[in-house]
């Protein structure tokens, strides 16, 4: 697709200005003195045990490793992913004794580099994971393999960065395990603690906070481990309720919010009952957290506020119209679910003691990743992938910046290539964003270690204690501030060195100004091929419709068939349109932070984004009625208004990846509005039929909307939805 035509340089000072901004945020919120901790014990631990057991030169390598795999971790921040860390060590060592293995070589080592710079920069599309396994892939092969060694030598090398990086992985996965269940618990707790601040909003609040705790609580629970005991079973169940009550208060909440608009601005609000349950909904689930925790006052009073709670919604009374009836079924269904976790809370919190431990078979599923991350990399290895063009621009940078390297007078000039290869990344924010952080950073990190340097003239056990204490700070703020983080990374790295060749000064200054070099010659790269974000986030949206299209053809194909729709099913495509739309709001985010010309249309995107959200939410209440199965009829009259409905949506999604620019026909969309009119006369006259033609009305409006910011003129002869 073609660029867009720059208009001026204004924007791009306006989106340069941003990016320096970004640089400067600092999340005091994020800052982790724990997790800090944590991360810097294997880094010190191991650089004394290889310097007093072999030689500086082991303590030093065996460090690096070992900084490296909790860089890896600590700029994400969370609990240490052992599967990425060990993957990371493993995929680092290679690396180091390839480089070392053809550093005489000069014509193989620059084409093996090639290929090392091509592999690091698609595996990106595999998102932060991929990220960083190729960043510091790259990173080992460029600064070990400088170090030119036989094949004994360089194994020796990549084993001494292997043993400093599974050090770290291994102290993790002993400290991460601190007593029975307990991180389990506690993210369960925080996913339902995030469910009751659901419970207590609207339908403008966010269920993205909600969904990355029910995430979290899952990845624990899934995770390696050796041993479990019965309560594990019990806090599974909590999350797959978490799962559900997560759509059914979203559910609640649209229902709610559209009963409230079809009586009018002035009329007074109908659903004062569904307020009060919501809210006796939102304090059972807090002291769901608290019997979750451990807290047996709250254990104590869940089963008196479950009763009241379900006698509250037995008597609850609503306007005697069909919207009404739906809006009770799911406060009934509300009240169960609730009923359900009260007793899960209080068996969770109990927990258990060792002697209940026994093996448990893995939940994780490696080689079904690995299937989906291969067909990921075969997906984007094209120049019309945004990752296979940063693939290709970040191999000619590496390429120039290790010939530069080599014919420039600068001490340790590696750095140059690692900092134009760290600097560059897919998107014009990030990238500059990124320049901007790792110039400030070792500007900052060198004057501290200089600083240093001058007052203390550190060495041996001090020096060990110095990079300890140096890496707790760098790892605690690394989430909070990559800028900050890094610059105390920057310190430990002048000091490590400084073991082998003691020189602070000399060896902080050449840091400092290789990496002003290599930044500054990633973001030149950058601004000679700039690579937009405009087309991959009219992609996203694409994939957000089409998400959305088999999701709504799922549910509607139950509904005309009078079957139960299979909860397994519902689960795993709502849980796809759910992680589609979180890519999709962060694609279109990063576009609209670009220059004005470069970047997608703000109206269309935010429009279609909402559109999106307006018929998945009417997709969640057929879907919360069709997963239920109480008895209800077929309805084959709505099979034509689902194929068009599945027509138009495949077309949207057709459309938006083509682009604007695409020469092709206007095509003809089917009328969803005459469809849905003769579904009305031929559909029979019972409170469930009703029901369905509701959330139907919601879906024809939003599809249709939909058709309108793709470009397409869609059919509807009434284009305000008409509501019951």
């Amino acid at each position: 697709m073609p660029e867009r035509p720059d208009n001026g340089s204004s924007a791009t000072s306006g989106a340069l200005s941003a990016a320096m901004r970004d640089a400067l945020q600092f999340d005091r919120r994020a800052v982790s003195i724990q997790g800090g901790l944590l991360a810097a014990i294997p880094v010190a631990a191991v650089l004394a045990l290889g310097t007093v057991a072999w030689s500086s030169v082991a303590g030093v390598t065996m460090g690096a490793g070992a900084m490296l795999v909790g860089i890896a971790w600590r700029t994400a921040g969370g609990r240490p992913p052992l599967a990425l860390l060990a993957t990371d060590a493993t995929v680092m060592a290679t690396s180091t004794f390839v480089g070392c293995l053809t550093g005489s070589i000069p014509w193989l080592h620059f084409g093996l580099l090639a290929v090392w710079a091509l592999a690091g920069g698609l595996l990106v599309a595999l998102g932060s994971r991929g990220g960083v396994i190729g960043t510091q892939a790259m990173i080992a092969f460029v600064v070990f393999g400088r170090f030119s060694q036989p094949a004994a030598a360089s194994l020796g090398l990549a084993g001494l960065i292997l043993a400093g990086g599974f050090a770290q992985v291994l102290f993790q996965a002993i400290v991460r395990w601190p007593t029975p269940l307990q991180w389990q618990r506690a993210a369960t707790a925080n996913a339902y603690r995030a469910l009751a601040g659901l419970a207590r909003g609207s339908v403008e609040t966010s269920t993205l906070p909600v969904a990355q705790a029910l995430d979290e609580a899952q990845k624990s629970l899934a995770s390696l481990t050796l041993f479990g005991d019965p309560a594990l079973m019990t806090l599974r169940s909590l999350v797959n309720e978490g799962l559900r009550m997560r759509v059914q208060l979203s559910t609640i909440h649209s229902l709610m919010s559209r009963r409230q608009r079809a009586d009018g601005e002035g009329a007074p609000a109908p659903d004062q009952g569904a307020a009060r349950i919501l809210g006796l909904a939102a304090t059972g689930l807090d002291l769901a957290v608290g019997a979750i925790e451990g807290d047996r006052a709250a254990a104590a009073e869940l089963p008196a506020h479950m009763d009241r709670l379900s006698s509250d919604t037995a008597e609850h009374a609503l306007e005697p119209d069909v919207s009404g009836l739906v809006l009770s079924r799911r406060l009934a269904g509300l009240a169960g679910q609730l009923r359900a976790i009260g007793s899960l809370a209080m068996t969770a919190g109990a927990g258990s003691g060792l002697r209940d431990r026994r093996p448990h078979a893995r939940t994780n599923r490696p080689f079904g990743q690995l299937q989906a991350d291969l067909a990921t990399l075969r997906a984007n290895a094209s120049l019309q992938s945004p990752a296979g063009r940063h693939a290709v621009r970040l191999t000619v940078v590496v390429l120039v910046a290790e010939l530069l390297s080599r014919h420039l007078p600068l001490n340790r000039s590696y750095w140059m290539v690692v900092a134009a290869a760290t600097t560059l990344r897919p998107e014009f924010g990030a990238t500059f964003t990124r320049g901007a952080e790792r110039a400030g950073g070792t500007a900052l990190g060198v004057g501290l270690a200089g600083a240093i340097a001058v007052a203390l003239h550190p060495s041996g056990a001090a020096t060990v204690v110095l990079v300890g204490a140096l890496a707790w700070a760098g790892y605690a703020v690394f989430p909070a501030s990559f800028a900050l983080g890094f610059a105390f990374i920057t310190a430990v790295v002048v000091f490590l060195l400084n073991a082998i060749a003691p020189d602070t000064l000399a060896t902080a200054w050449a840091r400092l100004l290789d990496t002003l070099v290599g930044g500054s010659l990633g973001l030149i790269a950058y601004a000679l091929w700039p690579t937009w974000s405009y087309v991959s986030a009219r992609q996203s949206l694409a994939d957000l419709v089409e998400a959305e299209r088999v999701y709504v053809k799922a549910i509607l194909a139950v509904i005309a068939g009078g079957g139960r729709a299979d909860d397994q099913e519902m689960r795993s495509l709502g849980r796809r349109v759910r992680l589609t739309r979180t890519a999709t709001e962060a694609s279109v985010a990063r576009s609209l932070s670009e220059p004005a010309t470069r970047r997608i249309d703000a109206d269309q995107s935010q429009g279609s984004l909402a559109a999106a959200r307006r018929l998945v939410l009417a997709a969640h209440v057929l879907r919360l009625d069709a997963q239920e199965g109480h008895g209800r009829r077929p309805l084959p009259a709505l099979e034509p208004l689902a194929a068009d409905l599945d027509t138009l949506l495949g077309t949207v999604d057709a459309t938006l990846r083509a682009g604007p620019e695409a020469p092709a026909a206007q095509p003809v969309l089917p009328d969803l509005r005459a469809d849905y009119e003769q579904l009305e006369r031929a559909a029979p006259t019972d409170p469930d039929s009703a029901a369905v033609l509701i959330e139907l009305d919601e879906i024809v409006d939003a599809a249709n909307g939909l058709a309108a910011l793709a470009g397409l003129e869609a059919v509807d002869d009434e284009p305000a939805a008409r509501r019951s």
